[in-house]
Protein backbone atom coordinates (compact mmCIF):
# COMPACT_ATOMS: atom_id res chain seq x y z
CA UNK A 1 0.00 0.00 0.00
CA UNK A 2 1.64 3.24 -1.07
CA UNK A 3 1.79 6.06 2.09
CA UNK A 4 2.93 8.67 0.35
CA UNK A 5 4.93 10.00 -3.23
CA UNK A 6 7.69 12.88 -3.21
CA UNK A 7 10.52 11.51 -1.37
CA UNK A 8 13.72 12.25 -2.54
CA UNK A 9 16.54 9.13 -1.76
CA UNK A 10 14.41 8.06 1.42
CA UNK A 11 17.67 6.19 3.03
CA UNK A 12 15.85 5.62 6.77
CA UNK A 13 12.07 5.70 8.89
CA UNK A 14 10.86 6.04 12.23
CA UNK A 15 7.62 6.46 13.73
CA UNK A 16 6.88 8.66 16.53
CA UNK A 17 4.37 7.34 19.14
CA UNK A 18 1.35 9.89 17.80
CA UNK A 19 1.75 7.95 14.57
CA UNK A 20 3.79 10.72 12.63
CA UNK A 21 6.68 9.06 10.53
CA UNK A 22 10.16 10.84 9.94
CA UNK A 23 12.07 10.06 6.61
CA UNK A 24 15.50 10.83 6.03
CA UNK A 25 16.46 11.71 2.70
CA UNK A 26 20.06 11.50 1.97
CA UNK A 27 20.24 14.61 1.17
CA UNK A 28 19.80 16.36 4.05
CA UNK A 29 16.07 17.00 4.90
CA UNK A 30 14.48 15.07 7.28
CA UNK A 31 10.59 14.76 6.06
CA UNK A 32 7.91 13.95 8.24
CA UNK A 33 4.60 12.27 6.89
CA UNK A 34 1.00 13.17 9.10
CA UNK A 35 -2.13 11.83 9.12
CA UNK A 36 -1.19 10.08 5.83
CA UNK A 37 0.19 12.95 3.94
CA UNK A 38 4.24 13.83 3.32
CA UNK A 39 4.67 17.69 4.52
CA UNK A 40 5.40 19.73 2.17
CA UNK A 41 8.22 21.55 4.43
CA UNK A 42 11.03 19.49 6.32
CA UNK A 43 10.93 18.98 10.01
CA UNK A 44 14.74 19.78 9.10
CA UNK A 45 17.62 20.71 6.52
CA UNK A 46 20.98 19.24 7.16
CA UNK A 47 24.18 20.54 5.13
CA UNK A 48 25.32 17.03 4.00
CA UNK A 49 27.88 15.63 2.53
CA UNK A 50 25.53 13.28 0.06
CA UNK A 51 28.49 11.97 -2.09
CA UNK A 52 28.06 8.02 -2.50
CA UNK A 53 26.31 6.85 0.41
CA UNK A 54 26.75 9.36 2.87
CA UNK A 55 24.17 11.59 3.61
CA UNK A 56 21.62 11.85 6.19
CA UNK A 57 21.12 8.23 6.63
CA UNK A 58 20.15 6.97 10.18
CA UNK A 59 17.43 8.15 12.95
CA UNK A 60 15.96 6.49 16.00
CA UNK A 61 13.71 7.84 18.37
CA UNK A 62 14.18 8.55 22.50
CA UNK A 63 12.12 5.68 24.49
CA UNK A 64 10.77 8.56 26.03
CA UNK A 65 10.04 11.22 23.60
CA UNK A 66 6.77 11.87 25.13
CA UNK A 67 8.73 13.80 27.89
CA UNK A 68 11.69 14.92 26.25
CA UNK A 69 10.64 14.78 22.49
CA UNK A 70 14.45 13.89 21.40
CA UNK A 71 14.98 12.45 18.39
CA UNK A 72 18.71 10.97 16.83
CA UNK A 73 19.90 11.70 13.64
CA UNK A 74 23.24 9.64 11.97
CA UNK A 75 24.29 12.23 8.51
CA UNK A 76 27.69 13.30 7.12
CA UNK A 77 28.81 16.46 8.28
CA UNK A 78 30.82 18.66 5.69
CA UNK A 79 33.92 19.51 7.70
CA UNK A 80 36.05 16.80 6.94
CA UNK A 81 33.84 15.26 6.14
CA UNK A 82 32.58 12.87 8.78
CA UNK A 83 29.66 11.21 10.27
CA UNK A 84 28.46 12.84 13.06
CA UNK A 85 25.11 11.38 15.69
CA UNK A 86 23.40 14.13 17.41
CA UNK A 87 20.27 14.61 19.33
CA UNK A 88 17.71 17.40 18.26
CA UNK A 89 14.40 18.10 20.03
CA UNK A 90 11.42 18.29 18.01
CA UNK A 91 9.04 21.02 18.52
CA UNK A 92 5.59 20.56 16.21
CA UNK A 93 6.60 19.54 13.42
CA UNK A 94 9.67 20.89 13.30
CA UNK A 95 13.50 19.80 14.69
CA UNK A 96 16.11 21.86 16.39
CA UNK A 97 18.54 22.71 19.24
CA UNK A 98 21.24 20.53 17.91
CA UNK A 99 23.50 18.48 20.04
CA UNK A 100 26.29 16.89 18.67
CA UNK A 101 26.95 13.34 20.77
CA UNK A 102 29.77 11.51 18.65
CA UNK A 103 31.69 12.57 16.00
CA UNK A 104 33.55 9.88 13.85
CA UNK A 105 36.71 10.13 11.89
CA UNK A 106 36.97 11.86 8.61
CA UNK A 107 36.22 9.56 5.93
CA UNK A 108 38.25 8.75 2.53
CA UNK A 109 35.75 6.51 0.81
CA UNK A 110 32.66 7.26 -0.54
CA UNK A 111 30.93 4.17 1.17
CA UNK A 112 30.65 1.84 3.82
CA UNK A 113 29.16 4.45 6.36
CA UNK A 114 26.90 2.16 8.06
CA UNK A 115 24.11 4.25 9.54
CA UNK A 116 21.77 2.38 11.62
CA UNK A 117 20.42 3.55 14.81
CA UNK A 118 18.03 1.39 17.26
CA UNK A 119 18.12 1.80 21.24
CA UNK A 120 18.05 -1.35 23.37
CA UNK A 121 15.72 -2.05 26.19
CA UNK A 122 18.63 -0.67 28.14
CA UNK A 123 18.05 2.52 27.27
CA UNK A 124 21.39 3.04 25.14
CA UNK A 125 21.89 4.33 21.77
CA UNK A 126 23.52 1.38 19.40
CA UNK A 127 25.19 2.86 16.37
CA UNK A 128 26.19 1.03 13.42
CA UNK A 129 29.30 2.13 11.44
CA UNK A 130 30.51 1.03 8.52
CA UNK A 131 34.37 0.23 7.67
CA UNK A 132 34.79 3.18 4.77
CA UNK A 133 36.38 0.39 3.05
CA UNK A 134 39.22 -0.21 4.71
CA UNK A 135 38.71 -3.89 5.90
CA UNK A 136 41.59 -3.83 8.90
CA UNK A 137 39.34 -1.03 10.45
CA UNK A 138 36.86 -3.39 11.21
CA UNK A 139 39.17 -5.87 13.07
CA UNK A 140 40.70 -3.02 14.98
CA UNK A 141 38.91 -2.27 18.15
CA UNK A 142 40.90 1.60 18.55
CA UNK A 143 38.99 2.67 15.59
CA UNK A 144 35.13 3.18 15.26
CA UNK A 145 35.02 1.93 11.82
CA UNK A 146 33.54 -1.79 11.28
CA UNK A 147 31.70 -1.60 14.60
CA UNK A 148 28.45 -1.46 16.56
CA UNK A 149 28.69 0.91 19.19
CA UNK A 150 26.68 1.41 21.98
CA UNK A 151 26.50 4.89 23.97
CA UNK A 152 24.84 6.56 26.38
CA UNK A 153 22.29 9.68 25.09
CA UNK A 154 24.40 12.51 26.02
CA UNK A 155 27.46 10.42 23.69
CA UNK A 156 29.60 9.47 26.77
CA UNK A 157 30.46 5.59 27.55
CA UNK A 158 28.24 3.49 29.57
CA UNK A 159 28.86 0.82 32.07
CA UNK A 160 28.74 -2.71 31.31
CA UNK A 161 30.62 -2.44 27.33
CA UNK A 162 32.89 -4.89 26.43
CA UNK A 163 36.33 -2.99 26.28
CA UNK A 164 37.69 -0.18 27.70
CA UNK A 165 41.68 1.84 27.42
CA UNK A 166 39.66 4.74 24.73
CA UNK A 167 37.65 6.62 23.33
CA UNK A 168 37.10 4.43 20.39
CA UNK A 169 37.77 1.16 22.16
CA UNK A 170 35.30 1.89 25.15
CA UNK A 171 32.58 2.42 22.84
CA UNK A 172 32.64 -0.68 20.82
CA UNK A 173 29.75 -3.20 21.49
CA UNK A 174 30.56 -5.55 18.11
CA UNK A 175 33.00 -5.49 15.90
CA UNK A 176 34.08 -7.26 12.34
CA UNK A 177 31.51 -5.78 10.31
CA UNK A 178 31.97 -4.77 6.85
CA UNK A 179 29.09 -1.82 6.09
CA UNK A 180 26.39 -2.29 9.34
CA UNK A 181 23.63 -0.23 7.15
CA UNK A 182 20.63 -0.79 9.26
CA UNK A 183 20.55 -2.63 13.08
CA UNK A 184 17.10 -4.14 14.45
CA UNK A 185 16.74 -4.56 18.25
CA UNK A 186 13.51 -6.73 19.25
CA UNK A 187 11.73 -5.18 21.80
CA UNK A 188 10.19 -7.99 23.81
CA UNK A 189 13.21 -10.08 24.12
CA UNK A 190 15.94 -7.49 23.52
CA UNK A 191 18.10 -9.22 21.30
CA UNK A 192 20.35 -6.95 19.02
CA UNK A 193 21.18 -7.58 15.52
CA UNK A 194 22.98 -6.08 12.71
CA UNK A 195 22.57 -6.31 9.23
CA UNK A 196 25.68 -6.24 7.18
CA UNK A 197 26.15 -5.70 3.67
CA UNK A 198 28.19 -8.21 2.02
CA UNK A 199 30.87 -8.06 -1.03
CA UNK A 200 31.63 -10.90 -3.01
CA UNK A 201 29.23 -13.67 -1.68
CA UNK A 202 26.48 -13.27 1.35
CA UNK A 203 25.03 -10.47 3.01
CA UNK A 204 25.03 -11.49 6.67
CA UNK A 205 22.11 -10.27 10.12
CA UNK A 206 24.56 -11.06 12.67
CA UNK A 207 22.74 -11.64 16.56
CA UNK A 208 25.07 -9.14 18.31
CA UNK A 209 22.78 -9.70 21.82
CA UNK A 210 26.11 -11.01 23.45
CA UNK A 211 28.80 -7.69 23.95
CA UNK A 212 32.64 -8.08 22.33
CA UNK A 213 31.32 -10.73 19.50
CA UNK A 214 33.78 -10.48 15.75
CA UNK A 215 31.97 -11.18 13.40
CA UNK A 216 34.68 -11.71 11.21
CA UNK A 217 35.46 -9.01 8.54
CA UNK A 218 37.23 -8.88 6.66
CA UNK A 219 38.90 -12.63 7.31
CA UNK A 220 35.38 -14.08 7.11
CA UNK A 221 32.02 -13.54 5.09
CA UNK A 222 29.17 -15.49 5.91
CA UNK A 223 30.07 -18.64 7.78
CA UNK A 224 34.19 -19.20 8.68
CA UNK A 225 35.31 -22.52 7.11
CA UNK A 226 38.57 -22.34 8.47
CA UNK A 227 41.02 -20.63 11.27
CA UNK A 228 37.54 -19.47 12.97
CA UNK A 229 38.58 -18.83 16.81
CA UNK A 230 36.78 -16.02 18.06
CA UNK A 231 34.85 -15.42 15.60
CA UNK A 232 31.07 -15.82 15.25
CA UNK A 233 29.18 -16.69 12.31
CA UNK A 234 25.93 -15.14 11.48
CA UNK A 235 22.63 -16.45 12.59
CA UNK A 236 21.46 -16.10 8.58
CA UNK A 237 23.24 -15.27 5.29
CA UNK A 238 21.93 -15.42 1.86
CA UNK A 239 23.55 -15.27 -1.04
CA UNK A 240 25.02 -11.37 -2.83
CA UNK A 241 24.20 -13.33 -6.29
CA UNK A 242 20.59 -12.69 -5.86
CA UNK A 243 19.46 -14.94 -8.45
CA UNK A 244 17.34 -16.63 -5.94
CA UNK A 245 19.45 -19.19 -5.21
CA UNK A 246 19.04 -20.24 -1.57
CA UNK A 247 22.17 -20.53 -0.09
CA UNK A 248 23.58 -23.78 1.11
CA UNK A 249 22.23 -25.11 4.32
CA UNK A 250 20.24 -21.83 5.51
Amino acid sequence: VQVVSGLSSPAALAFLPDGRILVCQETGQLRVIKNGSLLSTPAITLSVNASGERGLIGIAVDPNFTANHYIYLYYTNTSGPHNRVSRFTMTGDVAGAETALLDLPTLSAIYHNGGGLSFGNDGKLYVSVGDNKVGDNARNLDSYMGKLLRINTDGTVPSGNPFSGGAARSRVWAYGLRNPFTNAIDPVSGKIFINDVGESTWEEINDATTSGRNFGWPDQEGNCSSNCTGLTNPVYRYSTNRDGTPPDGQ
